[in-house]
Formats: C-alpha cells, structure tokens, sequence
C-alpha cells in the first residue's frame, strides 16, 4: 500500500487527477462514493482500563469524511465485493465464538468448541486476505487539513502526489508542441477578457484563461475556469455544522458530573476534557474551543470534590 496525502475539502472529481487508485489506469475511470472514518489508535489503551470510557471517547473523537475516489468499474466492483465478504465473515465468526462457548460449556467433545472458536478467528482474518486485502483505499489518518490514506497502486499515488504538489500536468510527448509550460497554446487569448493573453487552460474543459479569471481550492492546486469552479461549488456537499463536537460533549458531561455520586461519568469527563485541552492547544485550536475544555476540568473537579466530601460525610460514624 503507498501513502497519500489528500487536502481537506479536495476529496472530490474537480481537485483529483482521474488515474484509477487500484490498477492505476487513466481508461474508464469514474468516480466513485467513499466514506472514511477515523479516531486517535491510544484510545484503544483506555479499553483496558475502563471500556465505557474508551467508547464514549472513541465515538466523540471519531472523524469523518466523505467524497469520491476514482476508480475503474471492475475495481469499484471487486473493492466493494470484498467488503460485503469481510462483513458477512465477521458476523459468523460472532456466531462461531458464540457457538464455541456453548459447546465448551455442555457434554460436547471439547475439540468441537475448540474448532468452532478457532475458526471464528481465522474466518475474517481469510476474508480480509483473499477478499479484501490491496483492493481498496485504507485510512491512515484524518485532521482538519488532510485526509491520509494508503491505496494500492504506486503509478496512482504518485501521479495524485505530484498533482498536489505542482497543481499542473506536464504534456506529455507530441502533445506539448505549440504549448507553454502551463498547457496554454503560446500568444492564447482569454475566454472572458479579449486581448488579454493566457497562462492556463482549464484541464476539465480545455478553456483558456488569464490570472483574472483562475480559480484555485489552495495556492498549489490546479487552476479552473470560472465556469467549472461554479459547477464545483454546486455539486461539493458541504458538511452540516454539528453541534456535537468533542468540546461541546464535555461541557455537557461536566455539567452532569456537577451531581453527586457520578462515579462513572466523572472520570469520562476528566478524561475527555484533558484530550480536548491538548488537542486544541497543540492544533490551533478556537480559544472558544479552550475555554469550554477549561470550563469543563473546573466543573468535573467540583463535582469530583463535592461527591468526596459527601462520601466523607456519609461514611463517618
């Protein structure tokens, strides 16, 4: 699998080179749905200690991004086959597991539950290999700036590296006789400003244009035309605002930490806040976003205190 870096906002048929990302061909290709999700690995280490804490945090942290991938159709195909084959493997291997303790549990020779149990591991492990394995793209991390994934092809991550990094596409062989280095025929004239000269052509509809007229998501992305940039604007999604953020979470769960005796979410509190803190201080972070998390280790430790001192009281004699 080869590492890839996509900006936030790009993940869409305007701002990618159409090269599919599992066989690396440039025929045929279409763009595809995905739907990327991901949260901090050291969560996984809470589990250990307290798995409701582990849970809550790992669901209010959890990114998500959605978009589309270029992809041949038979690759689209065989991707999506295999996660239909992963899922249905792990819902079996649950139902093996579940069938090995019953069959440890009664008269059953204990081999049979040993088999079942044993297969309920190496079922989706054979899944994944044989069906899924480098036939899909594969979260590796997602912030506020960039979603990072790893996709199979290597002529495919290049080509989607050196596009992020240049914004523009070298011609190739006979095809760059007549062109400047910007792909723009030399002495071309604007589409929308006449007399003025050219030093871009729009790589999705081929119209020439001057700096007035370019239009680019970030400074090293590739220019569009006026008209493709509106198109763009209409057919990306944007994201609804959500009012459940992980700052926002834990000012709610430390203002019901502020009741007495809540063993539970008190520590969930504690631990989400601090997250929150660093998190914003380390990524830039609003100062609202910093305040809340202040406002929000004030708060559990008040109600920390106060289910203490009632505890104290309670138990004198």
């Amino acid at each position: 699998m080869h590492p890839i870096d996509i900006p936030a906002g790009e993940l869409n048929e305007f701002d990618l080179p159409p090269i599919c990302i599992v066989t690396g061909e440039r025929q045929g290709v279409v763009f595809k749905p995905v739907h990327f999700s991901w949260y901090p690995r050291w969560i996984g280490f809470l589990a250990i200690l307290n798995l409701l804490i582990a849970i809550i945090v790992a669901s209010v942290m959890t990114k998500r991004v959605k978009g589309t991938l270029p992809f041949t159709e038979e690759a689209w195909s065989r991707w999506r086959r295999g996660q239909v084959l992963m899922a249905v493997s792990v819902v079996v291997a649950i139902a093996l597991l579940i069938l090995s303790f019953s069959l440890l549990a009664s008269d059953a020779p204990e081999w049979q539950g040993l088999v079942a149990m044993a297969s309920s591991v190496a079922l989706p492990v054979l899944a994944w290999v044989f069906f899924l394995r480098n036939r899909g793209p594969q979260v590796r991390r997602i912030d506020k700036d960039t979603l990072s994934i790893a996709i199979p092809n290597g002529l495919a991550a290049h080509a989607f590296t050196s596009h992020f990094l240049t914004g523009l596409h070298a011609p190739a062989g006979d095809e760059a006789a007549g062109l400047d280095a910007n792909d723009a025929p030399a002495r071309a004239v604007c589409a929308r400003h006449e007399g003025i000269v050219a030093n871009h052509a729009c790589l999705r509809c081929g119209t020439f244009m001057c700096p007035r007229c370019e239009r680019r998501s970030r400074r090293e992305a590739t220019p569009m035309c006026p008209g493709c940039w509106e198109l763009r604007i209409r057919s990306i999604e944007k994201p609804p605002a959500s009012v459940f953020t992980a700052p926002n979470v834990g000012l709610q769960l430390a203002l019901v930490s502020l009741l007495p005796f809540c063993f539970i979410l008190q520590p969930v509190s504690l631990v989400l806040n601090v997250v929150n803190l660093v998190k914003a201080r380390r990524e830039g972070g609003s100062r609202a976003d910093q305040r809340k998390a202040i406002a929000s280790l004030i708060l559990t430790g008040l109600g920390t205190v106060l289910t203490v001192a009632l505890y104290g009281l309670g138990s004198r004699p």
